[in-house]
C-alpha cells in the first residue's frame, strides 16, 4: 500500500493550515532559547515550515485579469 499523493482542501482548510502554520513559525522566531540543541531544532522546524509554505505558495493559481492591461501593486 502507498502513500495517498492527492489531497481535496477547500480554501478554507488551506487558509487554516497556513495561518497555523504562519502562527507555529511566528512562535519559534519570537522563542530565544539558550539551550543550544533546542535552538538547533527549532531552526530545522523553521526551515521546514518555510519549505511546506513555499510550496503551497507555488501551487496557487493567482487570478490574473486578462481584458484589461495588468498593473501590480
Amino acid at each position: 500500500m502507498g502513500y495517498n499523493t492527492n489531497f481535496e482542501m477547500g480554501l478554507k482548510e488551506l487558509e487554516i493550515v497556513e495561518d497555523a502554520l504562519r502562527f507555529r513559525l511566528n512562535q519559534l522566531s519570537k522563542s530565544s532559547s539558550s539551550n543550544a540543541k533546542t535552538c538547533l531544532t527549532g531552526k530545522k522546524e523553521i526551515s521546514e515550515i518555510q519549505s511546506v509554505l513555499g510550496s503551497l505558495h507555488n501551487q496557487k493559481l493567482w487570478y490574473r485579469p486578462t481584458d484589461t492591461p495588468y498593473v501590480s501593486g
